[in-house]
């Protein structure tokens, strides 16, 4: 079980109209965990922002998965310029 306290931010990946499936990350706000659910079925994506958007989550998304431990670690690296470059802006 996720406590939903712990969630720092949400993102979609291998969002497409030509797929079937995307996957989510959840970002937790240690910037050193995540967790990746792969293969929602895209009709649901919509179903998944509004439930975040209403618990204030923020959530992005895009077309490729990203390597969360590598940009959770840059994160860690220069907190202070990721918030100064607009934080999750980036995505």
């Amino acid at each position: 079980m996720i406590d939903l306290s712990e969630i720092e931010a949400v993102h979609f990946e291998r969002v497409s109209l030509q797929t079937k499936n995307f996957d989510m990350a959840i970002i937790f706000k240690d910037y050193h965990t995540f967790k990746r659910i792969n293969s929602i079925p895209r009709e649901s994506i919509d179903l998944i922002k509004n439930y975040l958007n209403e618990i204030d989550i923020i959530f992005s998304e895009g077309l490729i998965p990203m390597n969360w431990n590598n940009v959770l670690q840059s994160i860690r690296d220069d907190f202070d310029a990721f918030l100064e470059d607009g934080a999750w802006k980036f995505l």
